[in-house]
């Protein structure tokens, strides 16, 4: 728990709080995708480099599919229009995740 307090912190200090599953969902929904939790995966996410390298927290990285054509946004088919590079802004900024069952939910 401390780890997840830890970062948690650190994200609030640039700025980024928590949202919700719904936030999340629905700002998804608005630009054509949704999340496919039957992937979620849990693990241990470790700064790599920057001021917090070597620091560790609980994550749960999770699916994201295009609501349309039920592909992943990562499928080689899957379109590269404006709206998956606003997904693509999302997911690289670090500002959109939530907090669940003690995991930092990062799409």
């Amino acid at each position: 728990m401390e780890t997840l307090n830890t970062e948690l912190s650190a994200r609030a200090a640039d700025g980024h709080k928590p949202a919700t599953l719904e936030t999340i969902g629905a700002a998804l929904r608005a630009i054509g995708y949704r999340l496919d939790r039957s992937m979620d995966c849990r693990h241990i996410a470790r700064w790599m480099s920057g001021p917090r390298a070597g620091a560790s927290y609980p994550c749960i990285s999770t699916g994201i599919k295009e609501i349309d054509s039920g592909r992943s946004f990562a499928h080689f088919e899957s379109r590269r229009d404006a709206n998956f590079h606003t997904l693509q802004d999302m997911r690289s900024s670090g500002a959109v995740f939530a907090v669940t069952r003690g995991h930092i939910l990062e799409i």
